[in-house]
């Protein structure tokens, strides 16, 4: 089991074959609560050493477990939650979609615009509409959340390349 002492540092996680890390145990339980580390994740004790799925590992399975919730159960929004107009992209294999589909009408009003994108308009931000919905996504599954309102955007699973490429047009001030 890797340790957790402040001084050794020792989960990575593979994405796209890059690897991330490393995390202290409460870094990485917190990325399970949130979404960031699912059950498919690839997690290692060692930079170099062999990943396998977090859910084939004791102490993230424990902790997914916990994270897991029932079915329809959401977490609650922050109390200063404001509604907000979202658009939602999402490229979702088969298996996934109908439970996405169900779950965005959860969180407010849905119109479906064209084949994996939606209007959405709820109390919510586009960080806690991306962790809630991950948690419903496959291993390939692909997830962009717009909050037109206040300029914002949260994702999941894009990718590397798409994340930086995001991360630098999102945050630059002309």
């Amino acid at each position: 089991m890797p340790r957790d002492d402040g001084i050794a540092m020792s989960w990575f996680v593979k994405v796209e074959g890059r690897v991330y890390g490393p995390y202290t145990g409460a870094q990485m339980r917190a990325f399970v609560g949130e979404g960031r580390v699912a059950a498919h994740s690839t997690v290692s004790e060692q930079r170099d050493g062999e990943f396998r799925d977090a859910r084939d590992i004791p102490q993230l399975k424990a902790w997914l477990d916990e994270a897991r919730r029932a079915p329809g159960e959401r977490r609650p929004m922050p109390a200063d939650a404001r509604t907000s107009n979202f658009v939602i992209v999402a490229d979702l294999n088969s298996d996934s979609r109908g439970g996405f589909e169900s779950a965005l009408k959860d969180f407010g009003e849905v119109e479906a615009i064209t084949p994996g994108v939606w209007l959405l308009r709820g109390a919510a931000s586009a960080a806690h509409l991306r962790n809630e919905l991950s948690h419903l996504l496959a291993r390939d599954d692909k997830l962009l959340v717009v909050d037109a309102s206040r300029d914002r955007s949260a994702w999941f699973n894009l990718g590397r390349n798409a994340d930086a490429r995001i991360r630098e047009l999102w945050g630059r001030r002309d």
